[in-house]
């Protein structure tokens, strides 16, 4: 959860290794497989003409990957009768995995593996430039990787029928790739400039003096960063919590946390609770406690961390306890 609350490393955002990208068409790897968990062993690289594999990197403390099991299982289920294989990696320890797969039992009804050395995942992610998990790779009959994203996606199924039926256009999924690259390279672009004027910020507040100054570029920074909800999440928190922030504007925080949570629709539980902190910081105290129980219950509805929902609830006994 307090990933994206960090400026650090901001201008990488949603952006691939061009120099290690892979290609949709490229021809699957092999699993390297260190124990099968679950399910039988198959060749992904067999190219049979019936068999379609969907292969998902996870990880059991993921809670974007546990909230997509039901969803797998539900998606193995309906398309078992054409011949589609899920197969779930982690490139964690045996003995982190088994337990938790035994324990998930039917809700996770499909095939499960740990990942040998991380072979597998350098094979995929690594060659695609993916750096985050949840991931899913189609490989369709021929054995070709014919498409990737998030398994949440809301392309992910129709694809996967599409595979299965034989009229997935590869042709027209290589060009809104390249689209969707262009648009990431762009976007990179704009979070490496927008850090530039953090970096600026951040000096000018680092010290007494230069208040208004700062308020000024912090004004710009916001504008330049509308459409970085990310960013815009990253920099309030800076603001509110920084240790080197001498000079806090907690103006210009809250108005940069109303920013992001219009550009993520109040549906995203860390950017709302970087709302709630800034509501709070601004006297706004009964706002505050709103803001933050609908944070807490969103991040619970998503499958955070134990942890990420106790720092939640502090905040939120904090809100209450200091209430008028």
């Amino acid at each position: 959860m307090r990933l994206m609350r960090t400026l650090a490393g901001l201008a990488a955002i949603g952006i691939a290794s061009s120099a290690l990208a892979g290609e949709l068409g490229d021809k699957a790897a092999k699993l390297q497989v260190a124990k099968w968990i679950k399910g039988d062993p198959v060749d992904v690289t067999a190219a049979d003409g019936k068999t379609v594999y969907v292969v998902e990197f996870w990880a059991t403390w993921c809670p974007p990957c546990r909230a997509s099991i039901p969803h797998l299982t539900e998606l193995q289920k309906k398309f078992k009768d054409k011949n589609v294989v899920f197969i779930g990696v982690s490139d964690e320890d045996v003995k982190t995995i088994e337990p938790f797969v035994k324990k998930q039992g039917d809700k996770m009804n499909y095939t499960v593996v740990a990942d040998e050395k991380r072979a597998t995942s350098k094979a995929y992610m690594g060659s695609f430039g993916i750096n985050g998990i949840p991931h899913a790779f189609v490989v369709d009959q021929k054995g070709r990787i014919v498409w990737h994203d998030h398994p949440m996606s809301p392309e992910f199924e129709e694809v996967i029928g599409k595979v299965a039926d034989g009229k997935f256009d590869l042709e027209a999924a290589k060009k809104l790739a390249a689209e969707r690259e262009a648009a990431q390279k762009a976007s990179a672009e704009r979070a490496r400039k927008l850090n530039g004027l953090a970096d600026k910020y951040f000096e000018l507040v680092s010290s007494k003096g230069k208040e208004k100054e700062a308020h000024e570029l912090g004004l710009k920074l916001l504008e330049a960063a509308k459409e970085e909800p990310r960013f815009l999440n990253a920099f309030s928190w800076t603001v509110l919590t920084g240790e080197n922030v001498v000079a806090r504007d907690v103006a210009l925080a809250l108005k940069a946390a109303e920013m992001a949570n219009k550009q993520t629709k109040g549906e995203n539980p860390d950017i709302l609770d970087t709302l709630a902190l800034a509501q709070f910081e601004s006297g706004q105290k009964a706002k505050a406690i709103e803001t933050q129980r609908l944070a807490i219950k969103l991040a619970t509805e998503a499958g955070a961390s134990d942890d990420a929902i106790k720092e939640f609830k502090e905040r939120l006994a904090r809100y209450e306890s200091e209430q008028d």
